[in-house]
């Protein structure tokens, strides 16, 4: 396993704690202990809490849709690849305990003003939709797949299970796919 510089160690440790305790429960101090990195190091790298805030959006907006695309990389046909969409989000709740979109969890505990990370997190939604679109073809029904989707990410983060998500699949392969 390579080993991580102090950037990348704090950057992992953020991302576990934002999504685990809040962006605004985690304090600097905290990061920097459990990074294992100095202060001035933390601060060579990021020059404050919201700007490793971007960074760490950043990094998840593309890991997110790597993982994503790898999910549905061998889907042959549109159906297949939203039903793997959504079977990601099952996977995803697994390995994240239900956190749900660390988008919209980061959106809930900024103030409007750090328009940085709110442009990232729109872009993220809008790629989103834009994924829909790209492999559904129609307007209508990509919008009504991507709204499931996200009330599936939601939902399932409220109620900490899979039922959403699994109703949400049975309906798709009824009705709209």
């Amino acid at each position: 396993m390579k080993k991580l510089n102090p950037k990348e160690r704090v950057l992992e440790v953020a991302s576990k704690l934002f999504r685990e305790q809040g962006f605004n429960s985690t304090g600097v101090n905290q990061i920097i202990k459990d990074s294992k990195v100095a202060k001035a190091s933390f601060y060579d790298h990021f020059e404050s809490k919201d700007l490793l805030a971007v960074e760490y959006l950043n990094k998840r907006h593309i890991q997110w849709f790597k993982g994503l695309q790898d999910f549905i990389c061998k889907s042959k046909t549109p159906k297949e690849k939203v039903l793997n969409s959504f079977e990601y989000l099952r996977y995803m709740n697994e390995n994240e305990n239900f956190s749900g979109c660390v988008f919209l969890n980061m959106l809930s505990e900024l103030k409007y003003e750090n328009t940085k990370p709110y442009e990232i997190i729109k872009n993220h939604k809008t790629d989103l939709s834009d994924f829909f679109k790209e492999i559904v073809k129609d307007e209508y029904k990509s919008f009504l797949i991507y709204m499931l989707f996200e009330s599936c990410l939601t939902e399932s983060q409220v109620y900490r299970n899979q039922e959403i998500i699994d109703n949400t699949i049975k309906y798709l392969k009824s009705k709209i796919l």
